[in-house]
């Protein structure tokens, strides 16, 4: 079993946390008096001056992600001291002009399409400032964070009154949330080539997985809809399929098992009671040519999200064939010019809107899902979504624990069995 309290070199930034309190009088009043020094006067700035200085005490040594956008933060349910994007980038500034942080602006290399984002880093005068006013030390509160996200379809956080099924929701996350922080260590292991021994490299610590939701109805009494999009995003989504298998739960190696046809199954579960039973739902054969099954699966997919045959097919070609000046770098991986190659071998073979009609003749059950608009794509996202969080919602009552990759799952390899019970049980939700 690995130590939490083991010391792990990290190099990484750590993103601004705008739940971190504290109540201690001699860390607030030197923070004011801070604030006066370098020309503060706005009770939204003081605010934010705290909010920094809290962050970089409790990121030690690694710097601090201080995004700059002109964009709101959140109204107070996301945004614990109601801070704005533009008392945050005053005392930026502030800090700087007065030589107490370091900071690198972020920016974008228009040839690699590689870009970093701002980071700011305490300085000697600021190191300083924290040691004689007895700064390091534990002063530090985690309010409780907000963990049902609600989005409009311009990306932009926004209020809602709860309802009894967000305050059941929210319950669940919490009791998934804590039993990962006191029960289970996630860390990322490599093993040894000569003792075939587990070396711990890295650990996920202080995780609070949210779910995201999407807007598109409003209740007519003002409570909250939770139908659209549902997405749970974990540190580990970024990682790649080969670097997740690094994954270790409590010293134990993992295993990552998928829902198989998660979207078209949870369909024809929500119409027939079942699901699809005629071998792979995106497998189309074409007199005896296979069309490749990432194409197949990649037009279903758009088609939840589109309104016509035509957008579809743009997106497709958008998605397979992206126009790539001549005087810019393909940054496609591997995978992906493969695949693209395969797209433009079989438009030799069938036109793509052919390869659109031939999917939705051959499930004709659920066709009525498809081609319906975004609202349609974010509905059956949050019916894939729900899905997966009460396999989630039952591991965690068996004490269990289990992350989650979009509609994957990883567990401890001697959990495995129970997952996969689980995954064929398929069980109703309510509200479908």
């Amino acid at each position: 079993m690995f130590d939490k309290k083991e010391k792990i070199t990290r190099h990484k930034a750590q993103s601004l946390d705008l739940f971190i309190n504290s109540h201690e009088p001699h860390i607030l009043n030197s923070s004011k008096e801070l604030g006066k020094t370098i020309g503060l006067k706005r009770i939204e700035q003081f605010k934010s001056l705290n909010l920094l200085l809290f962050n970089l005490v409790y990121c030690g040594k690694n710097r601090l992600i201080t995004p700059r956008a002109r964009t709101s933060l959140g109204t107070k349910r996301y945004n614990f001291h109601k801070v704005s994007y533009k008392a945050l980038n005053t005392v930026l500034d502030a800090l700087v002009d007065k030589g107490y942080i370091e900071q690198v602006i972020g920016k974008k290399n228009l040839e690699t399409g590689e870009s970093i984002t701002t980071t700011i880093a305490p300085t000697n005068q600021l190191k300083k400032f924290f040691k004689s006013n007895n700064w390091y030390g534990n002063y530090w509160q985690q309010e409780t964070p907000e963990l049902i996200l609600l989005r409009n379809n311009k990306k932009k956080l926004i209020n809602y009154k709860d309802n009894k099924y967000s305050n059941w929701l929210r319950a669940e996350l919490t009791k998934y949330n804590d039993f990962l922080a006191e029960d289970a260590l996630i860390g990322l292991c490599k093993k040894n080539k000569k003792t075939g021994t587990l070396e711990l490299i890295d650990y996920y610590d202080n995780l609070r997985l949210q779910r995201k939701f999407i807007e598109h109805d409003k209740n007519e009494f003002g409570g909250v809809i939770l139908k659209f999009g549902g997405r749970m995003y974990g540190p580990w989504c970024n990682l790649s399929s080969s670097q997740r298998k690094l994954i270790t739960i409590d010293g134990e190696e993992t295993v990552e098992l998928d829902l198989q046809a998660s979207a078209v199954n949870v369909l024809y579960i929500t119409v027939t009671g079942e699901r699809y039973s005629e071998g792979d739902p995106y497998h189309i054969e074409v007199d005896s040519y296979c069309i490749p099954r990432h194409i197949v699966k990649k037009a279903a997919t758009i088609m939840l999200s589109t309104g016509s045959i035509q957008s579809a097919v743009a997106a497709l070609e958008k998605h397979y064939l992206p126009y790539i000046n001549d005087f810019d770098k393909d940054t496609r991986s591997k995978k992906e010019i493969k695949e693209s190659q395969e797209y433009k071998a079989f438009k030799f073979k069938l036109k793509p809107s052919e390869l659109l009609n031939l999917y939705l003749n051959k499930h004709k059950s659920v066709r009525s899902y498809y081609l319906r608009g975004k609202r349609m794509g974010d509905l059956v996202a949050c019916m894939e979504s729900d899905r997966v969080f009460e396999i989630v919602r039952r591991l965690t009552k068996l004490k269990i624990p289990v992350l989650t990759v979009y509609d994957s799952f990883i567990v401890k390899q001697s959990d495995s069995k129970i997952l996969k019970s689980l995954m064929d049980e398929l069980p109703r939700l309510r509200g479908w």
